[in-house]
C-alpha cells in the first residue's frame, strides 16, 4: 500500500470517529439539558422518558426463585418522586440495589453490612437481606442499609393497602426504631420545619428513596444471582466504602455527574467481577460519554445477564470482568436466573403522585434503550423464571453439542492460546446444565405442591 493511500485511509478513520464522537458528545449535551432542567414533556423531554404504556406494569419471580437461589442481587431504577405536597425529585429518579444473604450490621457504629445468619426462602424473613441506597444529604457516610425486602420495597404495606399519612408516619418511626439511620450524619437539607430533626428529614428526604421505595416510586429492577464469595466482595467494597467517610477527614459530597446514587451501586458489583467499575475521578469531558444514569445502568445489568458472551471462550476472555469471573469465582454474568422485574407505586395513595416517569439517556430520535427495555420486559425468557430455565437449558446444550472446531482435541493440540481456559468454560457450562435440569425438576414440584394446596391437583 503506497504512503498515500496509508494517509488517505488515516484521515477517512480520523473524520469516522470525529462524526462518533460528535454525535456521542451532542446527545450527551441533550440529556444533559434535559436532565438538569427536568424537561419531561414536548418534543425534547418526552423522548427521554419511558411512558406507562410502554412496560408491563407488574412482574415478580416466580416464588420458588427463593428456595433456588440463594444469593442474587438486584439493581432498580426508581421512578421520578413527586409528593402530592408539593415538590419533586430529580427528573433521573434514583438507584438503589438489594442484597439477598447481606444483613445489616447491627453492632456497628455506622452503616456496615454482614453475611446474613442464615439463607432465607421468604421474602418475608428478617434475614432475608438488606436494601442499600445513597443519599445526597448523607455526609459521614456514602449509603444506608435498610433490614428486610418488606420495609425495603413495600414499606410493610400489605398488596392492595392504601397508603395513608399515619401509615408513612408509622414506616419512618419503624426505620429509625430499626437503626437504618444509626450513625447517619446529614448535611443541610431543604426543609420549612422550625428545626431540623432526624424524624423531619427521613419524612421530607428519605422515604419513598432510601426505603419503602413503593410508596412513591415505580422500580424496574434487573435480578442477577451470585455466589457467596462474590456476595462478600460486594459487603467489603460497600464497608470500606462508609469506612472511609465515618473513619476519615473527608465528608461525602453528593455529585449528579461525578459521584451520584448510581456510582457506589455499579462499583460494588465491580468489585466481584460483574462488570468494569466507573471512576468517581473521571475528568468532566468524560463523563458526558458515560452518564450514570440509573435506568441506563439497569438495563445494561439486565441485558448482560440475558444476552452476553457466554457461548465463546474467545469472546468471554476479551471482557477482563467476565474473564476472572470464571476463573476465580466460577461464574458468569449470563446465566439462567437473570431476570427483571417491576413493582408499581402502591395505591390507593394519599401522600405521592403515582403517575409514571422514568427518565433514559437515549438518543432522543431512535429511542434505543427505551426499546430495549420494552424488549426485555415484553419476552418471557427475562421475566418468567421456567422460561428462563428452559432457554439456558437449551443454550448450555447447544454450546456443549456444537461442532466448533477450536473445541477439537487434535485442533488443541496443534496450538491454541486458549486452551486451559476453553477446557474449563466447558467444565462450567456443563455444571451449570446439571443446575438448571435440577432446578427443573424442583420447580414442577413446587407448582404441584402449590396446585394441591389449591384443590386443583
Amino acid at each position: 500500500m503506497s504512503p498515500a493511500s496509508s494517509r488517505g485511509k488515516a484521515r477517512r478513520a480520523l473524520r469516522a470517529l470525529v462524526v462518533v464522537v460528535l454525535v456521542a458528545l451532542g446527545v450527551s449535551l441533550i440529556a444533559l439539558v434535559a436532565l438538569f432542567l427536568g424537561l419531561e414533556g414536548g418534543v425534547i423531554g418526552g423522548r427521554f422518558m419511558l411512558k406507562s404504556d410502554e412496560i408491563i406494569a407488574e412482574n415478580q419471580p416466580h416464588p420458588a426463585y427463593e428456595q433456588l437461589f440463594p444469593y442474587y442481587v438486584e439493581l432498580c431504577a426508581l421512578s421520578q418522586w413527586r409528593p402530592k405536597s408539593g415538590g419533586t425529585g430529580g427528573v433521573a429518579g434514583h438507584a438503589v440495589m438489594y442484597l439477598k444473604g447481606a444483613c445489616k450490621d447491627e453492632d456497628a457504629p455506622f452503616p456496615q453490612l454482614r453475611r446474613c445468619g442464615v439463607v432465607a426462602t421468604e421474602l418475608d424473613d428478617p434475614l432475608h437481606g438488606a436494601g442499600l441506597s445513597v443519599n445526597r444529604w448523607f455526609r459521614n457516610v456514602n449509603w444506608v442499609a435498610t433490614p428486610g425486602y418488606e420495609l425495603f420495597y413495600d414499606g410493610n404495606l400489605a398488596p392492595g393497602e392504601g397508603l395513608t399519612r399515619a401509615h408513612r408516619d408509622a414506616t419512618v418511626r419503624d426505620a429509625i426504631d430499626r437503626g437504618v439511620f444509626d450513625g447517619v450524619e446529614l448535611h443541610e437539607y431543604p426543609t420549612e420545619a422550625a428545626q431540623r430533626s432526624l424524624e423531619d428529614f427521613v419524612a421530607r428526604e428519605s422515604i419513598a428513596t432510601d426505603f419503602a421505595l413503593r410508596f412513591g416510586r415505580t422500580a424496574s429492577c434487573a435480578r442477577l444471582p451470585v455466589t457467596s464469595p462474590m456476595l462478600d466482595e460486594i459487603i467489603t467494597f460497600l464497608n470500606d466504602k462508609n469506612r472511609e467517610y465515618a473513619t476519615g477527614e473527608a465528608d461525602y459530597n453528593w455529585s449528579g455527574t461525578a459521584d451520584n446514587c448510581i456510582h457506589t451501586l455499579r462499583n460494588a458489583l465491580a468489585a466481584a467481577n460483574v462488570w468494569s467499575p466507573l471512576s468517581v475521578r473521571a475528568v468532566k469531558l468524560r463523563r458526558f460519554f458515560n452518564l450514570a444514569v440509573p435506568a441506563n445502568q439497569m438495563m445494561s445489568l439486565a441485558i448482560l445477564g440475558a444476552e452476553g458472551p457466554v457461548e465463546d471462550y474467545s469472546k468471554i476472555v476479551e471482557r477482563d470482568q467476565s474473564r476472572d469471573a470464571l476463573h476465580e469465582f466460577g461464574w458468569l454474568p449470563t446465566r439462567h436466573g437473570a431476570l427483571v422485574k417491576t413493582l408499581p407505586l402502591h395505591t390507593p395513595n394519599d401522600m405521592y403522585d403515582t403517575s409514571f416517569r422514568l427518565f433514559v439517556a437515549q438518543t432522543p430520535l431512535r429511542r434505543k434503550k427505551t426499546k430495549e427495555a420494552v424488549r426485555l420486559l415484553s419476552d418471557e425468557r427475562f421475566v418468567d423464571l421456567r422460561a428462563n430455565l428452559l432457554y439456558f437449558r437449551e443454550k448450555y446444550e447447544r454450546i456443549l453439542t456444537s461442532g466448533d472446531e477450536r473445541a477439537d482435541g487434535m485442533a488443541l493440540l496443534r496450538g491454541d492460546p486458549y486452551r486451559r481456559g476453553r477446557r474449563s468454560h466447558r467444565t462450567y457450562i456443563e455444571a451449570q446444565l446439571v443446575e438448571v435440569e435440577d432446578m427443573l425438576d424442583r420447580l414442577d414440584a413446587a407448582d404441584t405442591s402449590s396446585d394441591g394446596a389449591d384443590g386443583k391437583g
